[in-house]
């Protein structure tokens, strides 16, 4: 009985981390460190806006549809990179959201 209510938390465990990110989490960085977008929940797509870039396109979830209906597009950066962040939100970004070690921004789609 244990091992099959230990197997039903492991899975719901699992399936949770892959169905998105988790948006309650503050702007404050969680870790100093460069961690994977998937890490935080979020499917990268490439570098913005440079290949050189910490910042990623990312694609659109359940958890942050509403933006990117009106034409955006997202864009995540790490939250420890507040020199990203800053030049991100010069360039047009909003911030929307923040995933575990990431921050959400949204881009009108002309950029």
């Amino acid at each position: 009985m244990f091992r099959d209510f230990a197997f039903v938390t492991l899975s719901a465990l699992t399936l949770s981390a892959c169905m998105g990110p988790n948006l309650t989490y503050g702007p404050e960085a969680t870790t100093t460190n460069y961690t994977d977008p998937h890490a935080s929940g979020l499917s990268a797509v490439r570098p913005f806006p440079t290949p050189a870039d910490v910042c990623q396109v990312v694609r659109e979830h359940e958890a942050i549809r509403e933006p990117a209906t009106d034409g955006s597009f997202l864009v995540a950066c790490p939250k420890h990179e507040r020199g990203a962040l800053e030049n991100r939100v010069a360039e047009g970004g909003t911030i929307i959201g923040h995933a575990k070690h990431w921050t959400i921004l949204a881009y009108p789609q002309h950029q």
